[in-house]
């Protein structure tokens, strides 16, 4: 029922359109069973009556009557569609543009204004307009968050688009809701709306880089071939964009999209042997790392945030 509880001014406005052709659909049914069942009864053969009952063919004010309702009640349906459309689709004054990515099977936020990458968890300042551009960097996803109120394709090699306008704070599921492979069922997401001044910490928080530290996990991230397919800012060897934005890992509420809670045992059982949690991930297997470097590499990532 989430649907029915739109945090989006976009949102409203479909399901208010929804709300009203529900009704005038109950008030046509309940005009067509009550006309039925009066013809039933009222015209009914009464027991030996064996003639048939007056004819109506040829009843043009009757015709008229049953073709001029049905025909006024889509113009008006379709009017009010094509206004919600333009409410929907309208483009929205001093709106913040927000890219969001959909790569098997995980998603990736690039906030261009605030220089922020993020992955799998988005955050939105609540009342401020959003421009969101969608795009795929593999297959075709969709973009549906149910208290949003609609969804969205993202299809290759094409930019699509939503105005949103979040109007309350909260956490809100979402998911990929076009079928993309494997693991489609786990290409969740996490949508986190923050009131403006909570919003604006966070985006600090994330557009600062990591700092080097010479740990022994640091060491253990450079080495292997994490670098090559993940980014952790602050790091100049690892530049990787195969995977997600690393650089604060840490603060994220799961792994995996969504698949497991974001704790070191869980991490510590992805980094070992991904295709367990989450099989068909495209990560490799780090299960020959010795147990101290495995370690170390967790409590790295960990303090990233």
């Amino acid at each position: 029922m989430e649907s029915f509880d739109p945090v989006t001014r976009q949102g409203l406005s479909i399901t208010n359109l929804f709300w009203l052709e529900l009704a005038i659909s109950a008030a046509l049914l309940a005009l067509v069973i009550g006309v039925l069942t009066y013809a039933l009864v009222h015209y009914r053969a009464r027991p030996g009556d064996n003639t048939d009952p007056p004819q109506i063919h040829g009843n043009s004010r009757l015709e008229l009557i049953w073709t001029a309702t049905p025909a006024a009640t889509l113009a008006v349906i379709f009017v009010l569609v094509v206004f919600t459309m333009r409410t929907v689709n309208a483009a929205q004054d001093n709106a913040q543009p927000l890219v969001i990515t959909g790569y098997q099977w995980w998603w990736q936020y690039t906030y261009p204004n605030q220089q922020v990458i993020a992955a799998n968890e988005l955050h939105v300042p609540v009342g401020v307009p959003l421009q969101v551009s969608l795009e795929s960097a593999d297959v075709i996803h969709s973009f549906h968050v149910p208290q949003f109120g609609w969804m969205q394709d993202l299809v290759p090699g094409r930019t699509n688009s939503m105005n949103i306008l979040v109007e309350r704070a909260g956490t809100f599921d979402g998911s990929c809701n076009q079928y993309c492979g494997l693991q489609h069922a786990w290409m969740r997401l996490r949508v986190v709306a923050d009131p403006p001044e909570q919003f604006n910490a966070w985006v600090q928080q994330q557009a600062a880089s990591a700092t080097p530290s010479g740990s022994r996990g640091e060491q253990v991230f450079q080495q292997n071939t994490c670098v090559s397919c993940h980014t952790i800012r602050g790091l100049p060897s690892a530049g990787g964009t195969v995977g997600p934005d690393l650089t604060h890992l840490g603060s994220r509420a799961t792994l995996g999209a969504g698949v497991v809670d974001n704790t070191p045992d869980n991490l510590r059982a992805w980094v070992s042997n991904p295709q367990q949690i989450k099989p068909g991930v495209l990560m490799p297997a780090f299960s020959s790392l010795p147990a101290s470097d495995l370690d170390a590499l967790v409590q790295y990532l960990e303090s990233l945030k």
